[in-house]
């Protein structure tokens, strides 16, 4: 390795931390590394420098790091779950757990999920709420209320998930997982048992992520259902409430004629329950089409700044 290299390494933190994920990766499997092994935990930014320094180097086989023993002596002793590149941990550090106030947000949408049950709890969340929506449902139709407060609801929740997770590490996790099982398949054709005992051992470790990662997926849920759940609390509080519930009780509409709202479908399932699941499909629907559109446009905008 050459000298300017290895002072490189040394000096600069983030290469070095992303030349000591990369191999230590690569030594988890069977010696190859390829961009979604290490894209969890190493910038696009950091594996184009170790490909045009050729601390990594593309073979038939695919990419491996050209000389290990010289990397490992440039980074010295950092820990590969300790290495920071960028300024995020490479392997996992609190925020991919939960929070003091995540878990508190989970507290509280626990307690508001069980005031269903309690007819006390669930008038004092819908004589509360209905401070807030009564104005609304005072103005509009009740059927109209009920549909925008789940296009409502179903845009808080999308942003929520949006700005709480980043991309779909699901789908990263199974990726890498793939490629795993691949080169654990290879590795048990020739005969390597070293190779297959290091792949079962990463296989393991994937598995911990992807329940990691599913915790976190759960996170924007929760704070969601500080909002959804109190709204349908409301709704529900007002078709059962006597001095309330005269306005949901029956409305005219196109086509469909006189609607009552109340009446029940399936089980506990009431029409006005049906409206609103309907409403937070079809927002749901048109939300994903608008973020598609809008997305690369948003994108190219960043990127000319």
């Amino acid at each position: 390795m050459e000298d300017s290299l290895r002072e490189a390494l040394e000096s600069d933190d983030a290469l070095g931390d992303a030349a000591v994920v990369v191999l230590d990766r690569a030594e988890s499997g069977d010696g190859t590394i390829a961009w979604v092994d290490v894209s969890d935990a190493v910038p696009a930014e950091q594996w184009g420098r170790l490909l045009e320094r050729e601390v990594v180097v593309a073979t038939e086989g695919g990419f491996v790091v050209d000389d290990p023993d010289a990397v490992r002596a440039a980074v010295g002793d950092r820990d590969p779950a300790e290495a920071t590149v960028d300024g995020d941990t490479a392997a996992g550090d609190e925020s991919d757990g939960w929070s003091t106030a995540d878990k508190l947000a989970g507290v509280a949408a626990l307690s508001l999920m069980a005031s269903y049950q309690v007819p006390m709890a669930r008038d004092a969340v819908g004589s509360t709420a209905h401070l807030l929506f009564g104005p609304v449902e005072a103005v509009l139709p009740f059927g109209a209320t009920v549909a925008l407060l789940a296009v409502a609801t179903t845009v808080v929740s999308t942003t929520l998930r949006r700005r709480l997770t980043d991309g779909n590490p699901q789908e990263r996790l199974k990726a890498r997982m793939d490629t795993v099982s691949e080169r654990l398949d290879a590795a048990r054709e020739r005969g390597d048992d070293d190779a297959v005992e290091r792949l079962q051992s990463r296989q393991q470790e994937l598995m911990l992520e992807q329940l990691g990662a599913l915790k976190q997926m759960l996170r924007p849920m929760v704070y969601a259902m500080l909002v959804t759940i109190p709204v349908f609390l409301w709704i529900t509080w007002l078709t059962a409430n006597p001095a309330a519930a005269i306005t949901p009780a029956a409305q005219v509409l196109p086509l469909a004629g006189r609607v009552v709202w109340t009446a029940r479908l399936v089980g506990p399932i009431q029409v006005w329950t049906a409206w609103y699941i309907a409403c937070s499909v079809l927002s749901g629907l048109a939300g994903k089409r608008v973020a598609k559109r809008v997305d690369p446009v948003v994108a190219d905008y960043r990127s000319a700044f």
